[in-house]
């Protein structure tokens, strides 16, 4: 990896939220933002690419997870 692509560690509020049968982890908090990919918090990623709050992820998971495989 060369030193532009190194990314700084960050520190994040992790959750498991559970969805039917399947568990997520969830990462973020108000002030940052969730997410189920802890690269999206990453201080370069735009703030575009993470749920603004807890329950907009939730509602995201959930039609992710009632919805026909690539369908969603």
């Amino acid at each position: 990896m060369t030193h532009s692509q190194a990314r700084t560690e960050v520190a994040v509020n992790t959750r498991l939220v559970k969805v039917g049968l399947e568990v997520f982890p969830v990462y973020g908090d108000e002030q940052s933002g969730f997410s189920v990919d802890p690269g999206d918090l990453y201080p370069q990623s735009p703030r575009w690419v993470r749920y603004t709050s807890l329950d907009e992820l939730y509602f995201a998971l959930v039609n992710l997870n009632v919805s026909p495989e690539g369908q969603a």
